[in-house]
């Protein structure tokens, strides 16, 4: 298969960066980095880039909140990849206008930044970065350009992290979390989900439209049975309330003004409830690339 050239943007984010690492392992991408002028001159963004520059990814400066400067970066890109994060500038009117430009310069597709739960099933209007996504995702496809939205579930390292979902009191001995503890979700770590962006990227054989794929379903009850594993420990465990009881509480989180918490809320329910559960995985496309678990998750000993 002849190489291919990647633009990617988001490339000094989290899971922008395992997306670069990934693009460069093999010989099939030509890979180009997205950099706003103002990266160039900061370390912490140049500490990310300089490592993949030295592995042979070139830096191309343009801003997606400057439509006009989209131009140049994009012309003789086949595929653009988005992990960018941000507000509506970014997704929506960002991620639009990059599509746009790549569009017109002949690129023949686009991964827009979902990798997430399901966010095509949640109800409008309850979780805004779902909502800008969508809009986002339907200008693109309007443009008619190949567009791949791949889907992931919730991050496996940002379930193992202290406190991230359930809480642990290790001198209670008690995990609290919402929920009975046994409602199921879709969940992959940032270092997989990078490598299927990768490889959907540059697979031409792959439909627009949906492409789900999860390391694992598993509960948060899971998540405290890993813990007590990894720790040695064990916890009574103590919910919080329903998935209507949490209804409750991010209306209330909203009441009082605290949109973000709202926001993240809204996920974790979706996460009891399955409104954006992820149907048809494609694991088995790529059967060489074996997700890790939660158990194989270095920090999942967070009782310890």
């Amino acid at each position: 298969m002849p190489s291919q050239t990647v633009l990617l943007a988001g490339a000094t984010g989290m899971l922008g960066a395992r997306v670069a690492h990934h693009l460069l392992e093999g010989e099939d991408a030509d890979l180009k980095l997205l950099v706003r002028p103002e990266a160039l001159h900061d370390p912490s963004k140049r500490a990310v880039l300089d490592p993949l520059v030295d592995r042979g990814a070139q830096l191309v400066e343009g801003d997606v909140t400057d439509p006009e400067s989209l131009d140049r970066p994009t012309r003789g890109v086949d595929v653009v990849v988005s992990a960018l994060q941000g507000g509506r500038e970014v997704i929506v009117d960002g991620q639009v206008a990059l599509a746009r430009a790549a569009s017109a310069n002949g690129a023949r597709r686009m991964l827009p930044s979902d990798y997430a739960l399901d966010l095509f099933k949640a109800p409008p209007g309850e979780h805004l970065p779902f909502d800008e996504r969508r809009e986002a995702d339907e200008a693109i496809a309007a443009l008619g350009m190949e567009h791949v939205h791949v889907l992931s579930g919730a991050f496996l390292d940002m379930l193992a992290m202290p406190g991230a979902i359930v809480q642990f009191d290790d001198d209670a001995g008690v995990a609290t979390l919402w929920g009975s503890g046994d409602e199921r979700f879709e969940a992959t770590s940032v270092d997989d989900t990078a490598r299927y962006i990768a490889r959907v990227a540059l697979d031409p054989s792959v439909p627009s439209g949906k492409f789900a794929v999860a390391a694992q379903r598993l509960s948060l009850g899971d998540i405290v049975s890993t813990v007590e594993r990894t720790s040695g420990r064990r916890y009574a465990r103590r919910s919080r309330g329903t998935p209507q009881d949490l209804r409750t509480h991010i209306a209330g989180q909203r009441q009082a003004g605290d949109e973000m918490g709202a926001t993240m809320a809204t996920y974790v329910l979706y996460m009891l409830t399955g409104e954006a559960s992820l149907d048809d995985l494609q694991n088995d496309r790529y059967p060489d690339i074996r997700p890790t678990t939660l158990e194989q998750q270095p920090a999942t000993g967070v009782g310890a």
